[in-house]
């Protein structure tokens, strides 16, 4: 995936990006809405996916992407 909002630069041997799932679309938006609040850049406003999830991306101070994601085949157990 591209994500428009992040410029293209030389990789990094430190670079990676983080995922996080969660139990619902609800969710996903409350993880998005608390980074945003903590004044991270928002990449990719969470939206319904092509494989039927929902989710969103978030780059932290150090660079590493966060996606967030609802996949409705996953249950995560607490």
């Amino acid at each position: 995936m591209v994500l428009k909002n992040i410029p293209l630069q030389p990789p990094s041997n430190t670079e990676v990006t983080i995922g996080h799932n969660v139990n619902s679309k609800k969710e996903v938006d409350a993880v998005i809405k608390q980074a945003k609040e903590a004044g991270v850049k928002i990449v990719k406003s969470a939206e319904d996916t092509f494989w039927d999830g929902y989710g969103g991306y978030f780059q932290d101070p150090d660079g590493h992407l966060w996606e967030v994601a609802w996949n409705p085949q996953m249950i995560i157990e607490d």
